[in-house]
């Protein structure tokens, strides 16, 4: 008996029995379509990811003290700190800015608006992409001038004045020390967040206003709290911010004592990565277990079909089968019955990632390499769980299955 014939006489005894091998391909359905969508969804979760640290800036710096080692006074940066890292690191740096944040209130004739105020200097707008529709982003002389201006979002504009063309108008903003009154100057677009999209959550709302005018509110002079960085292309970011606290620790003589810290995009993102791979990994883990049930679903039935197909075997080897033959026909039906079940998983597995990615807003992200795995990792089950029962039929003895009733 050739390949061919064999792949005959297979594909004939499990449509003879439609619902048993039917039920017999269910664990291999459920294992793999189990595994697609779980891995799709993992590889989908990570492509938002890192679309999201692309819109944020890959190549952005954090660096603040770190208030877990305690600083005193000699600790805190200061401005001229900023200065010499102009002049020492300029090359490496897009935009270097100060950052002083704080939470607010909008006090409107409408309603009472949260809102938070960041305090940056003129280059921020070449650490973070703002997309101004109107008017200017913050300038020199509104940082040196310590002036009263912002730039808000759109939404913002249009929740309190219920218009978007507001350069010049005035706002109440309310803080924890005294209202202010800030000119607004211009308007951004806040860029649509996936995860905003996915939850539902609303961005909290944000306005720009020179660093100098907010530290001037809380009464603080020449101190730095946290510094933002946009490390030039080509450079490596973390080799960079590392230079950059040794060299504050140098300026502030506390080498090795670790009192500042830096946060990366770019470290940020590989740790996120790593923490949904592994996620992703555990569940696909758990859901191939499914597969494996199903391996052992179809070795029990294949060890049912040698025991009902015993007679058969004996008069195919009195005619003259030989053990190959007997052992590649059982062979081909237990890949035949997996191959089947893979490849309704694979369709089930790719049709439900799509449905979940539209239903949690995820960009689905099917690759080939999955489905290939999927169908290589069916047809090894076959293989695996087949070569029991028909190693078993190959070694019965042709007399004994002639009697078998």
């Amino acid at each position: 008996m050739n390949f061919f014939e064999s792949i005959k006489v297979a594909a004939h005894a499990i449509w003879a029995n439609k619902m048993r091998s039917l039920l017999t391909m269910l664990g291999i359905i459920i294992g793999i379509s189990s595994v697609i969508t779980v891995v799709t969804l993992g590889q989908g979760s990570r492509a938002m990811i890192g679309e999201e640290f692309e819109q944020f800036g890959v190549n952005r710096v954090y660096l603040s003290t770190n208030w877990r080692e305690n600083p005193t006074a000699r600790d805190y940066m200061t401005y001229e700190d900023l200065e010499a890292i102009k002049r020492v690191f300029g090359d490496k740096i897009l935009g270097l800015s100060s950052q002083f944040q704080d939470s607010a209130k909008i006090l409107s004739r409408k309603d009472t608006i949260n809102i938070y105020l960041t305090g940056v200097n003129e280059t921020y707008n070449k650490i973070e992409k703002i997309d101004l529709i109107d008017g200017r982003f913050l300038q020199e002389g509104d940082v040196k001038g310590k002036r009263e201006v912002a730039v808000i979002d759109e939404d913002t504009a249009l929740q309190v004045f219920g218009r978007s063309n507001v350069l010049g108008e005035k706002i109440l903003v309310k803080t924890g020390y005294r209202n202010i009154s800030l000119v607004i100057i211009g308007i951004y677009r806040t860029p649509k967040s996936a995860f905003s999209n996915m939850s539902g959550y609303e961005q909290p709302k944000n306005a720009y206003l020179p660093v100098s005018t907010i530290e001037k509110m809380y009464g603080e002079g020449n101190r730095v709290y946290g510094v933002e960085m946009n490390i030039a292309q080509g450079e490596d970011v973390q080799e960079v911010s590392e230079s950059i606290v040794k060299f504050i620790e140098r300026r502030h003589g506390n080498e090795g004592e670790e009192k500042y810290r830096t946060y990366t995009a770019e470290g940020e993102m590989e740790s996120v990565n790593k923490v949904t791979g592994i996620i992703t990994l555990v569940i696909s883990a758990i859901a191939a277990i499914s597969l494996v049930v199903g391996g052992i679903g179809v070795m029990n039935i294949m060890l049912v079909s040698v025991t009902e197909r015993t007679r058969e075997i004996g008069i195919r080897m009195a005619i003259g089968a030989c053990r190959k033959d007997i052992l590649l026909q059982f062979l081909v039906e237990a890949i035949i019955i997996s191959g089947i079940g893979g490849i309704i998983g694979t369709l089930l597995g790719v049709s439900f990632s799509f449905l979940a990615s539209i239903f949690i807003k995820i960009p689905p992200t099917v690759s080939l390499n999955t489905i290939a795995v999927a169908w290589l990792f069916s047809a090894g089950v076959g293989i695996f769980f087949g070569i029991y029962p028909a190693n078993k039929a190959s070694k019965l003895d042709p007399i004994e299955a002639l009697r078998y009733e």
